[in-house]
């Protein structure tokens, strides 16, 4: 008998194992112990998470899976014992699936008012990053900073980003959404935009690999974005791994690490 059930020797005759109801008795009540005595399958034996990854977001994420985001991501959930898998696609629509429950969590989101009414946010962000707004060297704006943006202008944005709550209430100019970076570049090259709407880091990956590129010049600064991992709040083991995430980070932090992974890019 297993060490486990050593307590109901004492209470199993053989009289007993010659009576069935007696045998279902004792049965019954060593499921009881070993239900009681075993180590539970909670969400604190989780050890292996899948995230929605974009695919358009360079140097922070790539579509090969790999990039800066991706790898602070996975750094900080292997100082916490788990292992991170990534299913890569576009943006938009990872932050609908993640949003549905499909994924636990989704990265590179904006905290802001419309992404907090829809995602569960912890404490601890990515980084910060900063958005500025690109024309082209032979048709500048009249607007000298993004709050002047009011006559029409039409902006180039990538569908489904989080540039700031200001961009996105603004009625007064005409905003046109992509899919990818280098779309809203060869939109500005063509003169089908009047300006469009960067990260600072993306632009100085994506604009070299661009022909005719060098046209394109910073005007100025956007809002700056606090960019965190999204926790679908339909998913049962999103606060489980916010949690997780939040001592990977805080990890990565302490020890100088994030720093070192983002160098010049973006601020911890």
């Amino acid at each position: 008998m297993p060490l486990l059930f050593a307590p109901l020797r004492k209470h199993i005759s053989l009289k007993c194992f010659l009576n069935k109801a007696c045998v279902a008795t004792t049965y019954a009540l060593a499921l009881v112990l070993c239900a009681v005595s075993l180590p539970a399958t909670a969400a604190n034996d989780l050890t292996e998470v899948t995230l929605a990854a974009e695919n358009s977001w360079p140097p922070f994420s790539k579509a090969d899976g790999t990039g800066l985001s991706n790898q602070i991501v996975r750094e900080a959930y292997k100082s916490q014992g788990i292992e991170v898998k990534y299913v890569v696609a576009p943006y938009a629509r990872q932050l609908i699936a993640t949003q549905n429950g499909t994924y636990v969590g989704v990265f590179n989101v904006t905290k802001q008012p419309s992404t907090e009414r829809n995602f569960l946010f912890c404490k601890e962000r990515l980084f910060k990053a900063t958005t500025a707004y690109y024309i082209h060297e032979d048709k500048p704006l009249t607007a000298q900073n993004f709050k002047n943006l009011n006559s029409g202008e039409r902006v180039g944005l990538i569908i489904g980003y989080e540039y700031g709550p200001y961009i996105l209430s603004n009625l007064g100019v005409e905003k046109y959404a992509v899919s990818n970076q280098t779309a809203l570049i060869r939109m500005l090259l063509v003169g089908r935009l009047d300006t469009i709407i960067m990260f600072d880091a993306i632009a100085q990956y994506t604009l070299p690999t661009i022909p005719g590129s060098h046209k394109i010049k910073r005007a100025f600064d956007g809002e700056h974005s606090d960019i965190y991992v999204a926790f679908s709040k339909r998913h049962k083991d999103a606060p489980y791994f916010c949690e997780k995430l939040d001592q990977g980070l805080k990890t990565l932090k302490e020890s100088g690490r994030l720093q070192e992974i983002l160098g010049q890019q973006a601020i911890p």
